[in-house]
């Protein structure tokens, strides 16, 4: 391999000025994970996020040299979201932690091209940025670039961050020294994260079942929820953090986000306000919020299930 034109260091600190809690480094080749993800889809595990499997996705996803030709090199980075912020459940129900703030697509694919910016200053590059918007096996390429391994729960982790962060991709076109992959896995005989899933989601290790899951059903399921699974959400309305709530990595973990994007935002409705809201509101309040992605009907839906399983509880 030729000498790196810019120094992996130097990416590194810059990713960490930026606000990531991590970046590694990985030279671009074939996606090895690629048959699983297929076999995964074949399954129908995918439910009717129909986006997840069209064909010309899939050879983008097989070689990311589909998406930028000549590419040599892919940057991944991760961004912590968990805070220290006390939330209080029986007000607000429970919400995902990542989405307590601003949704992350407002703001860290800027930090990424500022990323790609900088590179770019230090030598001439042609680059994408990608934030889980594309055909990128994102937890593949961030375990082939040393962020962590695959746990159970399907989630990346790592012995430091847990798994409360985000990930995000750059592709470049120029030879960058690549950091170890992260061979090793940590879960070892522990199976918490399967045996607390409400709905049995996690139906193999590192195999989810999209038509059981609470995030699921929570963000992206337009129609009515099964009553068999509804009853087993308890006061999630939007996204679950069960499986990561009980690893004891992230136990363990004492690592907290310093990003402020990602704090509570003040104006979150109860749970009684998201049954009377108006529309107005309810894009005032929520402006850039990850809450805006199962609509206001959506958000409705599952405020009046939760209210629903409290009173069966």
């Amino acid at each position: 391999m030729p000498s790196p034109v810019v120094s992996s260091a130097a990416i590194k600190q810059r990713a960490q000025e930026l606000g990531f809690a991590a970046c590694g480094i990985a030279s671009i080749g074939e996606a090895e994970t690629q048959k699983y993800f297929e076999q995964w889809l074949e399954r129908g595990y995918h439910a009717d996020m129909t986006w997840i499997a069209r064909e010309d996705a899939v050879p983008k996803r097989s070689d990311p040299r589909e998406v930028l030709p000549n590419a040599k090199s892919i940057i991944c980075v991760a961004m912590h979201y968990r805070t220290d912020q006390e939330w209080d459940e029986s007000t607000f129900g429970n919400v995902a932690r990542y989405a307590r703030g601003t949704d992350y697509h407002e703001f860290m694919p800027k930090r990424l091209r500022a990323l790609l910016e900088w590179i770019g200053e230090q030598h001439p590059c042609n680059g994408r940025v990608y934030v889980d918007t594309g055909p990128i096996l994102e937890r593949e390429w961030a375990q082939r670039a040393g962020l962590g391994w695959i746990g159970k729960n399907t989630m990346l982790l790592s012995r430091q961050l847990g798994s409360y962060f985000l990930l995000g991709e750059i592709l470049l076109d120029i030879e960058l020294e690549p950091d170890r992959p992260h061979i090793e896995e940590y879960c070892g005989t522990c199976t918490r994260c399967i045996d607390a899933c409400p709905t049995d989601a996690i139906v193999a290790p590192r195999v989810l079942d999209a038509n059981k899951c609470i995030s699921y059903h929570t963000i992206e399921n337009r129609e009515a929820v099964p009553e068999h699974l509804q009853i087993k959400f308890g006061d999630w309305i939007f996204g679950c953090d069960i499986c990561q709530e009980v690893c004891p990595w992230n136990n363990k973990s004492t690592f907290f986000s310093v990003e402020p994007q990602l704090w509570q935002r003040d104006e979150m409705p109860t749970l009684l306000e998201w049954l009377m809201l108006p529309q107005e509101e309810y894009s005032r309040r929520l402006s850039k919020s990850p809450l805006k992605r199962p609509k206001l009907k959506g958000m409705q839906r599952n405020a009046e299930n939760a209210l629903e399983n409290r009173k069966m509880g």
